[in-house]
């Protein structure tokens, strides 16, 4: 059996951490799995937040 898993990215704050930590909590909240944060900070204090989930579907080997 083999897990397949979704990919995103979203534009979080990256420079207010309370406003991040919150952001991330309700990314979290939908299933998303934080993986990784690129350093690509924009004038407005963004960042590109890349996370997985894993989907509901499998494959039976």
């Amino acid at each position: 059996m083999i897990h397949l898993w979704e990919y995103d990215s979203r534009r979080i704050h990256g420079v207010h951490m309370p406003q991040m930590m919150s952001d991330l909590e309700k990314i979290g909240n939908e299933g998303w799995e934080l993986i990784m944060v690129k350093d690509d900070i924009d004038d407005e204090g963004t960042v590109t937040a890349i996370f997985k989930r894993q989907k509901a579907e499998v494959i039976s080997l």
